[in-house]
């Protein structure tokens, strides 16, 4: 499977997941979907990290064989990934 499919499909859970959580803070009267919505909002982090990290290799993969500058990309990651957790 391609590494956009994956993307893709990841995505997708974490959207669906989102939706789930904005459903269910509407009322939370018990305990247990108070802490559900916890586990869902911890699935979602997780969720978000892996299509980062994910896409960062699929980013390093195409500098490599596409423009033979690894080390450009590397020298540009960790800004974007600052500039990503700031906002």
């Amino acid at each position: 499977m391609q590494t956009k499919n994956i993307l893709y499909n990841l995505k997708a859970q974490e959207t669906a997941l989102n939706v789930k959580i904005r459903k269910t803070e509407k009322s939370p009267s018990d305990e247990l979907v108070v802490m559900g919505i916890f586990c869902m909002k911890f699935y979602d982090k997780i969720l978000r990290s892996v299509c980062n990290a994910l896409w960062m290799l699929h980013l390093f993969k195409t500098s490599i064989m596409i423009t033979r500058t690894p080390l450009t990309t590397l020298k540009c990651m960790p800004k974007a990934i600052i500039s990503q957790t700031i906002l």
